[in-house]
């Protein structure tokens, strides 16, 4: 088997259809293509890491994954291990040779098309004997402490805010606490009860107890929510392990990973704000913040040089807003990182200080209450490079690791292993309940009643009596505009001929105005109804708003 050549971008697209799923590589492999099947990935994947002979302080780089990988196997049992039960093979060499599927998103109540990654990724392990591991990514910024909750009825449902916990300031989820108790106690009765008239039978309301139970255990809002989640995905028989981003950038050897990154400051600033360039050229976006801003440069004293902005955050125990972080290479031997504001720490970190000298240096900056955590394109670098066989990305991570690929080739001057792409859309289960939902189209109706509203205006005497019924004033005014409308535009009269038209189309609107009337009646409604089933449809209510047998369906725990 050789090493593939260089894959082309992919396109994915949502599924369209409530109980659609996208799996890239499918689930069950095509007996007809063989080699669009998770284990033909892995095994690319395998000889494009096999092919990384880049030097990472005295280790080779496919050298250091073989180490993070067992030490990521390890502590990410152990942090399973305190709230579930977990199985650890006895082979511990046979364990992390074995294939790891990862994947990862934040804390939060996401919807069913996320959460079906978990099942995708045991489901691949599961195939190929291996270990599937989710990241919990707890550096995000926890940006709410409340959820939209669908409320009404069928024709007027709206999304209603419900908190469940007071607002806080927007800072990483692995610094965030419960701020109310009671409030977030009390957060499953109080949703599931606005839920009741459109799902009576949401899982929230059982499931809420083990998020407040593991919520006061690990004294964080997004590990009790995720190790809740977890506890559930174990009743419903998965095997997959669990570790919080933080904890994977604690490791020793993440850190020998992150500070070579570091150390290559210039390198890295330039091929990151090259791939965002070549990334909005392919996909036509124009300015410099999206899909994420540029790095930028900052110009110093005299004597520091430049400091260049890298893709991290930065925070203190003190204050825990995250900040940019720039850095300076300046002073041989010395990295110096900081906000440009308040904070500002000197290490000693370049490509000619030992390994061990970089990880006591990031473990003291941790021991301070520093905080260095890195952006998305970073985390998912380091998650495909040093531990997955194969990462499972959603469809908008899939798309952002375009830059990541970028970047791994300028950094390494290999090509990177290759994601796969798993996602779906599952809808609230209402025609049940409500059957007449399948035989409205309200869109349609209030497309009808404004064109016929915009028809009004413009041609009156096509909503008048037949010819014969109508009054002879009135048949004159539709004798007159016919005229104006047959005599032909010239200079000299085109302006009065649209006048003409016109005020013979107002004085018909008088005869029209019971019509009228009735058809401006139906607008309110029927906006209101095409709202609600912009709520009914959406693809992001939280998955706990699911009844169980819809999401066991979705999630493919009734297929063997």
């Amino acid at each position: 088997m050789s090493i593939p050549p260089r894959f082309e971008r992919r396109q994915h697209r949502p599924p369209p259809d409530s109980g659609g799923r996208l799996f890239d590589p499918p689930l069950i492999p095509d007996p007809t293509n063989p080699a669009i099947a998770i284990d033909h990935l892995v095994d690319n994947n395998r000889l494009l890491r096999a092919a990384f002979d880049t030097q990472v302080g005295d280790l080779k780089l496919w050298e250091l994954i073989a180490a993070t990988r067992r030490e990521l196997l390890t502590v990410a049992t152990e942090y399973t291990a305190s709230y579930r039960d977990v199985h650890r093979p006895a082979d511990t060499a046979a364990w992390i040779a074995a294939p790891i599927i990862m994947g990862g998103h934040q804390p939060e109540l996401f919807h069913p098309g996320v959460w079906l990654k978990h099942f995708a990724i045991d489901a691949y392990a599961r195939r190929l004997g291996g270990t599937a591991i989710n990241l919990v990514i707890d550096t995000d910024r926890c940006h709410t402490a409340s959820v939209g909750v669908p409320v009404g009825t069928p024709d007027s449902a709206v999304f209603e805010q419900v908190a469940f916990d007071q607002p806080g300031p927007p800072i990483a989820w692995e610094e965030r606490g419960v701020l109310d108790p009671e409030c977030f106690r009390s957060f499953g009765r109080r949703a599931a009860d606005l839920l009741t008239p459109l799902v009576p039978d949401c899982i929230l309301r059982r499931w809420w107890p083990l998020a407040v139970e593991r919520a006061t255990e690990s004294h964080r809002l997004g590990l009790g929510l995720a190790q809740a989640r977890h506890q559930l995905e174990e009743r419903w028989g998965l095997e997959t392990i669990e570790l919080p981003a933080s904890e994977l950038m604690r490791l020793p050897t993440v850190m020998v990973f992150t500070a070579w990154l570091l150390a290559r400051s210039r390198e890295l600033h330039d091929a990151y704000n090259t791939a965002l360039r070549h990334y909005r050229r392919r996909h036509r976006q124009r300015g410099h913040t999206r899909p994420m801003p540029d790095l930028v440069q900052r110009t110093g004293d005299d004597d520091e040089g430049p400091w260049l902005e890298v893709p991290w955050w930065l925070w203190s125990e003190d204050d825990l807003s995250r900040r940019r972080v720039f850095a300076n290479t300046s002073t041989p031997g010395i990295l110096v990182l900081s906000d440009m504001e308040t904070l500002r720490v000197e290490l000693p970190i370049s490509l000619d200080t030992s390994p061990e000298k970089w990880v006591d240096a990031l473990t003291r900056m941790e021991e301070h209450a520093l905080r260095l955590r890195p952006r998305a394109i970073i985390t998912t670098l380091i998650s495909r490079l040093l531990v997955a066989d194969v990462f499972v990305h959603g469809i908008g991570g899939a798309a952002y690791d375009e830059i990541t690929d970028e970047i791994v080739r300028a950094l390494t001057g290999c090509d990177p292993p290759r994601h796969a792409v798993v996602s779906g859309t599952l809808r609230l289960p209402l025609h049940d309940r409500f059957p007449e939902l399948s035989q409205r189209r309200p869109a349609e109706e209030l497309a009808d009643v404004q064109q016929t509203l915009r028809d009004l205006e413009y041609h009156p005497e096509r909503h008048l009596l037949p010819w014969a019924d109508q009054p002879e004033a009135v048949r004159d005014l539709v004798t007159e505009k016919q005229r104006w409308i047959e005599t032909h535009p010239t200079p000299t009269l085109a302006r009065r001929r649209c006048r003409e038209i016109r005020a013979t189309n107002d004085r018909l609107a008088y005869h029209t105005q019971a019509i009228r009337q009735r058809l401006l009646g139906r607008v309110g409604p029927l906006a209101a109804a095409v709202r609600a089933e912009k709520v009914l449809l959406s693809r992001d209510i939280p998955w706990c708003f699911f009844p169980e047998n819809k999401l066991r369906e979705f999630l493919l725990l009734e297929i063997d």
